[in-house]
């Protein structure tokens, strides 16, 4: 059966998380607010990715908030901003 899930609201994600088999594997999609990653990452022990990280400052929270709870690894996808413009999120691509 289906093993892996995606979510984009943090909260419904660490909601759901515990009412599903331990072996299931979830991928937070969005942007992820740095008030959300601890939450996220303590309450969601089989979080497999974040789908996307867009600045630094949450790229370090989740590698705290990984180290707190023992965790190995987690796949981060960079949201990279190629086009320069001020209405669009994501690392600059000279960064």
């Amino acid at each position: 059966g289906q093993r892996a899930f995606g979510e984009n609201y943090a909260q419904e994600l660490i909601e759901k998380a515990p009412k599903m088999p331990p072996d299931v594997e979830w991928h937070f999609i969005g942007a992820l607010q740095s008030n959300k990653v601890n939450p996220l990452v303590k309450g969601v022990p089989n979080l497999k990715a974040v789908h996307t990280v867009h600045t630094e400052k949450v790229a370090r929270k989740l590698a705290t908030a990984c180290s707190a709870v023992n965790r190995s690894s987690l796949d981060v996808y960079i949201q990279v901003d190629t086009s320069g413009e001020s209405t669009k999120s994501g690392v600059k691509a000279g960064d």
